[in-house]
């Protein structure tokens, strides 16, 4: 049953039900990019999130995520291309409920829900480096995105 903000959301083989005002009140208040990392990668994946297609921004927005600030980024690799494969995650109020509407186990697999040819998302119970003071429960959403290189400077990511 589902209380108060409660929104249940539905992203590919992914059920969430998502706090939306306690996660965007903890994202308003707190929550530097990456932890406050200042390397080029964090520096970087803060800037090009401001440049993501609209679709993308709108779905961090709507779960009330702010879409610049991770808990954890970092940079596998430059593309031939020149962008940069992304991972990292960031956390929800929320948790992942099963058909039947009850708790479920971690569900995050190597399928990715595609917010964009470029963004993948998936959900999971298993929560790493939480931010103090964030609202239970929690549940994390963990990301694979190609995002150009923004900073005025020279990338210093190797390409594969």
């Amino acid at each position: 049953m589902r209380k108060g903000n409660d929104m249940l959301f539905e992203f590919g083989p992914y059920k969430a039900d998502i706090d939306v005002y306690k996660t965007k009140l903890f994202y308003e208040k707190h929550g530097l990019a990456a932890g406050g990392c200042d390397c080029d990668g964090c520096r970087n994946f803060a800037r090009a999130a401001e440049t993501l297609p609209q679709p993308v921004r709108s779905f961090f927005a709507q779960l009330g995520i702010d879409i610049r600030k991770p808990c954890e980024c970092y940079v596998h690799y430059t593309n031939e291309d020149g962008t940069l494969l992304y991972g990292g995650f960031y956390h929800v109020c929320g948790t992942l409920p099963n058909k039947e509407g009850k708790k479920r186990e971690s569900i995050c697999q190597e399928e990715y829900f595609n917010v964009s040819p470029d963004f993948g998302i998936c959900f999971t119970d298993s929560v790493c480096l939480l931010e103090e003071n964030f609202p239970a429960p929690v549940i994390q959403l963990e990301i694979s995105a190609n995002l150009p290189w923004v900073l005025q400077e020279e990338n210093s990511y190797q390409t594969i």
